[in-house]
Parts: C-alpha cells; structure tokens; sequence
C-alpha cells in the first residue's frame, strides 16, 4: 500500500464474478477486460511505474527548469501514455461495465491505505492553513494564497472522502 498503489488501484476493478477490468481513462471511459492474473499483475506494475515516472520526473523538472518545461515534460508524458493505450488496448477485449466514481475511489482508498489517506488529509490541511496564513500576513500574494487553499482545500475534502470509503469497504475485496 502506498500512495502510487492507490493511484494504481482507482484504473482497475474487479467484477463479482471475478473479471479484472482495466479502465485507462477513469470514470470516464469504458473498460477492458484482462484476461490472465499474470496480464493484470503485470499491467498494474506497468501503470504504476508510468505514473511514478510521468509524476516525478515533471515534478524534478519543475523544481530544476520551471514550470513551462515541465507542461512541455507533462504534454509528453501524457502523449506517451495515449500511444500506450492505443497499442495495448487493440489486444483487449472491451467490457460493458463502466467504473463509477465511488468505485475508482472506493479502489484508490483502499490501494492507499489508512496511514498513507491519514497523511495526504494533514498535509493538505496544513497547506489549507498556510494559504489563510498567507493571505493573512501578506494580502499581495493572494492569487497564491487562494491557489493554495482551494487546491488542497479540495484534496482535502477527496482525502476526507477517501478516508470514509476506505473505512466502510475495510475487509472488503475490490
């Protein structure tokens, strides 16, 4: 479990009658049914190192290059990821279930586990904390100030609602 896990686990869902189903774009798209325990391990690892790699390496590109370069590494990233699809999911057979979101998060909550929801709600909420600090003590910087609390303001209230959903599904196979 871990926070790459739980980003992990939101793609994918397993069906009563025990399919795996992948769904590359999230709720928002259809699913694709996995045919092997050995295929589905294997595209987990597959999805969770693309997302380790796509997340950190934009994020060390920002901190070294600035924010223009690192949208340029993202865009690239993201183009990767969409010529992924397109070649593995000519080889996969397409489900008529769809992904809710209550089921994606309800996933990611689980694949994150308590610890790790526990520790993305306080530090969201301390970014919450520093943005009204920020705009308290220095009102010029607002447009930062605001930035901070709606967005972790926001990932707070996800955590939150992950927080539940992971209690309730606790014991619970997904």
């Amino acid at each position: 479990m871990g926070y790459f896990e739980g980003l992990t686990s939101s793609s994918f869902k397993t069906t009563q009658d025990g399919r795996r189903l992948f769904f590359p774009w999230g709720v928002l798209g259809g699913g694709y049914i996995i045919t092997s325990e050995q295929d589905y391990q294997q595209l987990r690892q597959q999805v969770k190192v693309y997302l380790i790699v796509s997340l950190v390496g934009t994020l060390a590109v920002a901190s070294f290059q600035g924010y223009i370069v690192s949208l340029f590494v993202m865009a690239l990233s993201l183009t990767f990821y969409a010529f992924w699809m397109w070649h593995l999911l000519r080889r996969l057979e397409v489900s008529d279930e769809r992904l809710t979101l209550q089921e994606s998060m309800t996933s990611g909550a689980q694949g994150h586990g308590m610890v790790v929801l526990w520790l993305l709600e306080v530090v969201s909420l301390a970014f919450v904390c520093g943005g009204i600090f920020m705009l308290v003590v220095d009102p010029k910087q607002w447009p930062v100030a605001l930035a901070s609390i709606l967005l972790f303001g926001l990932g707070a209230a996800k955590f939150a609602r992950m927080l539940v959903l992971q209690r309730r599904s606790a014991g619970v196979d997904r």
